[in-house]
């Protein structure tokens, strides 16, 4: 499967502490990703959990990385690995850091790792 990559940019505005400032965001990225089937603590020792990822080429090693944001659109159900097409867009506003917004495209296949 070919996978197409778009890039574009938007700019609008937000109404950040009371002054208007430029939101820019970077739109059309698109990679695979797999999402091992449980979560992981997104910062030592916390309580929060987040979702244990292999990116692009990455996938099938044994490195695994942390994605502390959701992934709009996927239902994660314990025990299951997934393989996914995700799209990601880059929000940038001049009041803080860029964050990523991941967005699902197709769910490629959904492994039961019991079995």
């Amino acid at each position: 499967m070919a996978l197409s990559l778009t890039a574009a940019c938007f700019v609008s505005e937000a109404n950040v502490s009371g002054g208007t400032h430029p939101v820019y965001s970077t739109a059309g990225e698109v990679i695979k990703m797999r999402v091992q089937g449980h979560r992981v603590s997104c910062q030592p020792g916390g309580e929060a959990h987040c979702f244990s990822v292999q990116k692009g080429a990455s996938i099938g090693k044994e490195n695994w990385e942390v994605l502390q944001q959701p992934i709009e659109g996927f239902t994660f159900e314990e025990g299951f690995t997934y393989d996914l097409i995700v799209k990601i867009d880059i929000q940038q506003d001049q009041t803080g850091p860029a964050r990523f917004k991941h967005t699902l495209v197709e769910i490629i296949s959904k492994i039961n790792e019991s079995e």
